[in-house]
This record gives structure tokens, C-alpha cells and sequence, in this order.
């Protein structure tokens, strides 16, 4: 079995394994309400800037079984949408992939098993150090990269990924990776940003991908957010709750050039 190596670690987090507990005991909120959702949205920023926004989802959720981590391709590599089938060597240990999950969602004829568009893209990892501190538990995952907005495509998968949750007899939770708007000033982040968190309230895939493409809101995850609320409206999903949204100008004071940053839950 394939072990990638961590590509961020003592960038995007912290690479001591002291320090990057100390980071998430201090930024977990305890003692909050726990719901088990369909689905998460965090952002994959480095932590100092997004790493509290995405603490906000994962605080109340409870442990699950396996996660499937879906991110975009920032990188361009590997196949159009991917999923990897082997280990990730984190700094905290190694975690493994949910197999029977992997080959159930890869029999979808859009995915490929693909390790090339995984070995560098950070989306799906800054995610895992998050989901380790929150679940005591054994746990496993399965991460997809998606680099396509091909709408068919997404809503096959959408529809693999509920049927695969559907059937499996362990507690599933789909964690979108995805930053909203990019490099704009901070004014302009928040009107787009805000017309795409309309679409993800209102459980709107179709509708969020039209008014990112309509008004160039480059929400890199969006095609990630597509599968998984398609997906949770399979699985019965009614509501989406925004916990927090914030800009990394509200972290560096720099408001001219600012990326946001959206924490949600899907139930």
C-alpha cells in the first residue's frame, strides 16, 4: 500500500507533534452540543489563518467511523477526479483508508484510484490532524480530489458517494475542504462570498455553481461542495447552518487582498 508523506506539515500546521496538539486543544471549542451531520464545509488555509474558522465545525461534531475528505486539485495533477487508496503519514501517525469504501466509490466511471493528484495537494491534509483530535476512536478515511466542474460528472459522483454511505454499516461524515473568494479586497469578498453562502443555505449545488461561475467567485472548493450537498439531499438532508465565515483580513489586517473563509454544517 502507497504511504504519502506529509507535503505541508511546518507550513500550513504544525509539524511538532506537541505543538500541533497544544494548537488543537486550544482552538477545539469543549463542552459544545454534538450533532452527527451529512456533511462538513472547513476551510485549508494555514492554520493561522483559517485553522479556527474550521475549528468551528469540527467542534461539534461527533466521531465517526470514516470521513470522506473531498478537495479540489489545486496542483493539476493526476486525473479529473481522484481517490487515493493508500496511507497518509501524518505527523501525529499514519492513517489509513476505509478500503471497502474506496472500491465502492471508485467503480463510479468518473473516478480513477490515483495517487499523482494526492502527493501535493494540502486540502484534504490539513484536514486530518482536525478529525485525529475529535475522534477517539478507530477511524479511517477516503480522500477525493476533484479538479473538474463538469456538472454530470459531479452529480454521478454525488450519487456513488450517498449510495456507498447508504449501505455501509459505519457512521460516514463527507468533509468539503474549500476557501471561498480569492485575492480580492475585503468589501468584494464578502458580497460574493455571501451570494455563494446563499446557494449553500439553501442546499442549492446548482445554484452555487452557476453564481460562482456568473460572478467569478473563485471559491476553490466548489466543486467539492457541489458532490456533498448533492449528496446529503440524497441522504435526506434539509438545512445547512454557516457556524462562522470570516476573511483572513480579520487575522493580518491586510484588507486589500483577502481570502475567505467559511466553517458549515449540513443535517
Amino acid at each position: 500500500m502507497l504511504v504519502r508523506k506529509p507535503a505541508v506539515a511546518g507550513m500550513f500546521y504544525p509539524s511538532d507533534t506537541n505543538e500541533l496538539k497544544h494548537y488543537l486543544e486550544n482552538t477545539i471549542e469543549k463542552n459544545t452540543a454534538k450533532t452527527s451531520p451529512k456533511a462538513i464545509i472547513a476551510p485549508h488555509a494555514g492554520y493561522v489563518y483559517s485553522g479556527h474558522v474550521a475549528a468551528k465545525a469540527y467542534s461539534i461534531i461527533e466521531p465517526f467511523d470514516t470521513y470522506i475528505v473531498m478537495g479540489p486539485n489545486h496542483t493539476g495533477l493526476g486525473s479529473e477526479i481522484s481517490i487515493f487508496d493508500g496511507i497518509y503519514d501524518m505527523p501525529f501517525g499514519q492513517v489509513y483508508p476505509d478500503e471497502e469504501l474506496v472500491q465502492k466509490i471508485a467503480e463510479n466511471e468518473y473516478i480513477d484510484i490515483d495517487y499523482y493528484a494526492h502527493l501535493q495537494e494540502h486540502s484534504v491534509e490539513v484536514q486530518l490532524p482536525f478529525i485525529d483530535f475529535v475522534t477517539p476512536n478507530e477511524y479511517k478515511v477516503v480522500t477525493i480530489v476533484v479538479g473538474t466542474q463538469n456538472i454530470p460528472k459531479l452529480y454521478s459522483v454525488a450519487e456513488t458517494v450517498a449510495k456507498a454511505i447508504s449501505e455501509s454499516s459505519k457512521r460516514v461524515l463527507m468533509v468539503v475542504s474549500s476557501d471561498m473568494n480569492h485575492y480580492e479586497n475585503q468589501e468584494v469578498t464578502l458580497k460574493k462570498d455571501a451570494l455563494a453562502i446563499e446557494k449553500m443555505e439553501n442546499l442549492d449545488e446548482n445554484g452555487l455553481m452557476r453564481v460562482c461561475q456568473s460572478n467569478d467567485i473563485t471559491m476553490c472548493g466548489v466543486a467539492p461542495a457541489y458532490i456533498a450537498i448533492a449528496a446529503s439531499k440524497i441522504l435526506g438532508a434539509t438545512r445547512c447552518t454557516v457556524l462562522d465565515h470570516r476573511t483572513s483580513g480579520d487575522v493580518n489586517n491586510d484588507y486589500s487582498q483577502v481570502v475567505g473563509y467559511v466553517a458549515a454544517v449540513i443535517e
